[in-house]
C-alpha cells in the first residue's frame, strides 16, 4: 500500500472543537500513575520509532542491527529514567526535544560500547523493523537538516498510520469500496485519474464516488488527527501542528 505525502491528500479545512477528553502527552507522562506513563510513552514509541530509526540509519550510519537496538533501547530507557519529563515547552518543539535526546542517547551508546542495553520498565516493543530498513531505499543517503528530516518522516509515518487505520476501519465495517475509492483517487492516482475513471474501475456510480471520497477524507483526518494529539506535549503544540500539517484552526 502506497504511503501518502503530505501534500498529495486532500483535506477540508476549517474550525475543530478541541478535545477535551484526550491529555497531552506531556501530561501524561509526567503522571504519577505508571499506567497512564506506560501507555503515553507507547503513543510516542508508536510515532516515532520510524522516523527515529531511519535518522539513526542515515545520521549517525548505524547498522540496521544497532539502530533496532538503539530505538528499543531508547525508548525503554526514556521510561525509566524519565528523560522526556524534562522537556521545556518554550525551549523548542517536543519533537525535537525528542531527536536532540535521541543523539545524545546513541552518543551515551559508543562512549559505553552498550548498544545492547536495555531499559527495565517497559517491555521490547514489536515493530517492523524490516519494513523500516526497505524503506531506506527510496531515501538520500545522507541529512542535510536533522530537524527537517524528523519533521519530514514524523508526518509521513503519521499518514502512514492513518491510511492504515482508516483500511481496518472500513474493512471492519464491511465498507471496503470506500478504502478502493480513496486510494485509487487520492493515494496513489494515475496521471489520468478522475471521479469518473474511478466509478467505472471500481463499478460505482459517480454520486457514490463523491460521497465515499467525502466520508473516507474526513475519518482520514480525524484518525490522523488523533495519532498527532497523541505524539502532541501540548495543547499549544496540538493546535500548531494541526494547523500547519492540516490548515486547520483548532479550537480551544
Amino acid at each position: 500500500m502506497t504511503e501518502p505525502a503530505a501534500a498529495g491528500v486532500k483535506y477540508a479545512g476549517g474550525a475543530m472543537r478541541f478535545p477535551a477528553t484526550r491529555r497531552s502527552v506531556l501530561e501524561r507522562v509526567r503522571s504519577a500513575d505508571d499506567g497512564v506513563r506506560r501507555d503515553a510513552f507507547g503513543d510516542l514509541a508508536a510515532g516515532y520509532w520510524k522516523p527515529s530509526y531511519h535518522y539513526l540509519r542515515l545520521q549517525w550510519r548505524l547498522t540496521a542491527e544497532e539502530a533496532e537496538d538503539a530505538v528499543q533501547a531508547f525508548f525503554a530507557t526514556a521510561f525509566e529514567k524519565q528523560y522526556l519529563e524534562r522537556y521545556d515547552p518554550a525551549q523548542s518543539r517536543f519533537r525535537t526535544f525528542l531527536r536532540v535526546c535521541l543523539d545524545r542517547f546513541v552518543q551515551n551508546l559508543r562512549k559505553a560500547a552498550a548498544a545492547d542495553k536495555r531499559g527495565g520498565g517497559m517491555a521490547l516493543l514489536s515493530l517492523d523493523f524490516p519494513g523500516a530498513e526497505r524503506e531506506m531505499d527510496d531515501m538520500a543517503t545522507a541529512i542535510a537538516d536533522p530537524d527537517r528530516f524528523f519533521h519530514d518522516e514524523t508526518v509521513r509515518f503519521l499518514f502512514a498510520r492513518a491510511v492504515s487505520s482508516l483500511q481496518a476501519a472500513c474493512v471492519d465495517a464491511g465498507r471496503e469500496v470506500v478504502f478502493r475509492v480513496f486510494e485509487r483517487h487520492d493515494l496513489a492516482p494515475a496521471s489520468d485519474t478522475t471521479y469518473a475513471t474511478v466509478a467505472r474501475d471500481v463499478g460505482i456510480s459517480l454520486s457514490q464516488v463523491t460521497n465515499h471520497l467525502h466520508a473516507a477524507r474526513k475519518q482520514f483526518r480525524d484518525m490522523a488527527l488523533g495519532h498527532l494529539r497523541a505524539l502532541s506535549a501540548t495543547d499549544d503544540e496540538y493546535r500548531r501542528e494541526a494547523r500547519e500539517i492540516f490548515g486547520l484552526e483548532i479550537e480551544p
